[in-house]
């Protein structure tokens, strides 16, 4: 019985080792390949290759410990295009079908209402438009459409549907004018809204340069963030609140990296020029933990809300987008890439723990002792346990009923016999009514 409870004991610190990394969870054979597609939460997601072969819609309940097939296209001659999924039953895909002689392309827009399993084409409910591009959706109901720019004024043609795409209907979106003057010619890369009412766009604007649109009314009027002729091509925006978010993008060789702490009335970061990378996806984990990648897939993290950056990791793909769900992140890219992050250590120090039971010790490393601080959320039976780095029981601080509420406990450095450890790495292990909900590490220094 020793035996095995070590064995479990050793794959927990493996895996909390392990589990700080990106790990490719892909179900396709290694390719050049890319992967598109979307979670909705920690555990469900839908993805297909983005190759003019793919057929195949993968579904994944458990993280992407395993996928199924569980839609296909019957038509060789179909591939599928885009897929975003609303939640876990509301979705819609964009599919092509190309005729190779004489090279006619059609494309048709579906949504399912069942998690995937069938798909009832909404094409004729679309505007009759040419480039229909990005598709996003708050909630089944609500959603929006980009569709290139008037052909007259310029300006980007933003279509917005209250029904669920039985209907659509053209939003207002500035006409814009360069310094020249002259008319600026700009269409939506991304859309991305914090709820109903405010919402933002990230655009290109002629050859090589973009801007942002910003709406405070659900999307019924945009007004411009970014002005035209300051940056390069903008591919993807995000925000934690109606105030602060940040922007990437670039053109051949300039990236963009800018935040904002009063929605772009001014510019409160700037990477730009000492930026590693194309980049081409952000996405905030918390409000001071902010993800930035692209090509090259340098992953590169703020703990500090864009102030300053590190590399956390490199990955063999060109990163297109990256989404978090409390503390489980996904990536998106080329050569097959689809990875998985989950921080197990982090936590916002805005927001209550994401986690089921928060748990941490200060200072850590230490001497000769620490405080380990946990939260509960009810009352509950509680075990906390020292194991040093072979997975072997060292002490046990706690093990008896407590109150919900935040405690904490002082660990002294010696075992259940009272004797002193030795300097080295060390592990607590919070278990809750029975199974053990978080692991974590701490260092204890030469006396």
């Amino acid at each position: 019985m020793k035996k095995v409870i070590f064995i479990i004991l050793v794959l927990m610190i493996l895996s909390y080792i392990n589990a700080q990394e990106w790990t490719n969870i892909s179900p396709f054979p290694a390719s050049y390949t890319g992967i598109k597609g979307n979670f909705v939460s920690a555990n469900e997601g839908w993805i297909f290759q983005g190759s003019s072969t793919n057929r195949d819609i993968y579904y994944t309940e458990d993280g992407g410990e395993n996928w199924e097939i569980i839609y296909s296209l019957e038509d060789p001659l179909e591939f599928i295009i885009s897929l975003h999924m609303i939640d876990n039953q509301h979705g819609w895909m964009h599919k092509k079908w190309q005729n190779q002689y004489p090279y006619n392309s059609y494309h048709s827009y579906l949504k399912t209402t069942d998690g995937g399993y069938s798909w009832e084409d909404m094409t004729d409910n679309l505007p009759e438009e040419s480039n229909i591009y990005p598709i996003y959706f708050i909630n089944q109901n609500i959603g929006f459409l980009g569709a290139g720019s008037d052909p007259s004024n310029y300006q980007a043609l933003i279509y917005k549907t209250i029904d669920g795409g039985e209907n659509w209907y053209l939003t207002n979106t500035p006409i814009v004018y360069s310094s020249y003057p002259s008319l600026v010619n700009y269409s939506t890369n991304k859309l991305f809204f914090i709820d109903v009412s405010n919402g933002w766009a990230a655009c290109s604007a002629y050859v090589g340069s973009g801007l942002s649109l910003y709406t405070t009314d659900g999307g019924e009027n945009w007004d411009v963030g970014i002005e035209p002729g300051l940056s390069p091509d903008l591919f993807d925006i995000h925000f934690t609140d109606i105030n602060s978010g940040g922007v990437v993008g670039h053109n051949g060789s300039f990236p963009y990296v800018v935040f904002t702490e009063n929605n772009f009335e001014t510019i409160s970061y700037q990477h730009n020029y000492t930026w590693n990378q194309l980049s081409q996806a952000i996405c905030y984990q918390n409000d001071s933990t902010v993800w930035i990648s692209g090509s090259p897939g340098i992953i590169n993290r703020s703990t500090n809300s864009g102030e300053t950056f590190e590399i956390y990791q490199t990955i063999d793909t060109y990163v297109n987008s990256i989404q978090f769900f409390n503390n489980t992140g996904f990536i998106f890219g080329l050569r097959n890439g689809l990875f998985k992050f989950v921080d197990i250590v982090s936590s916002s120090n805005n927001d209550p723990p994401t986690l089921n039971y928060f748990l941490g010790n200060y200072p850590n490393p230490f001497r000769p002792s620490t405080t380990i601080v946990f939260s509960l959320y009810t009352r509950s039976n509680v075990e906390l346990t020292i194991y040093n780095i072979k997975g072997q029981k060292m002490k046990t601080l706690i093990n008896e009923f407590l109150e919900c509420n935040y405690h904490s406990i002082n660990w002294n450095g010696d075992d259940d016999f009272g004797k002193k450890v030795s300097a080295g790495i060390y592990f607590y292990s919070l278990s809750v009514n029975g199974k053990t909900e978080v692991i974590k590490k701490c260092v204890m220094l030469n006396q």
